[in-house]
């Protein structure tokens, strides 16, 4: 799981007892995260700013996995990146004075967000 989150170099390091959140970067435990959703396979995953540490690239990699390997796990995200649309179908609009409003994405906006 390690190999497949982008953090191979842990990998022989899995015994070790540190204080990991002052030893890995914000992205490695971004990363890290993912991985534990990919283990746990929970029924609701609430995910908030969970990618915002990584590339593009990067993101765009662990979401389509969590898509590919956990289609029964709702996903809800919470982030600034456009990006973040490609990988859900609606979005949860917050528009201020306690009023919002639930739109769907179109498929063509969640295309332009995979690239």
């Amino acid at each position: 799981m390690l190999e497949q989150v982008g953090l191979p170099a842990l990998i022989d390091r899995l015994a070790e007892e540190r204080p990991w959140a002052l030893t890995l970067s914000l992205g490695e435990q971004q990363r890290l995260a993912f991985a534990r959703a990919f283990l746990q396979r929970p029924e609701w995953l609430f995910l908030d700013e969970a990618s915002s540490a990584l590339d593009e690239a990067a993101e765009a990699n662990l979401y389509g996995e969590l898509i590919r390997q956990l289609p029964r796990t709702g996903i809800i995200s919470v982030g600034h990146r456009t990006s973040l649309l490609a990988f859900h179908e609606r979005r949860f609009r917050l528009e201020g004075g306690g009023a919002w409003r639930v739109e769907e994405i179109s498929a063509g906006t969640r295309d332009l967000g995979a690239r």
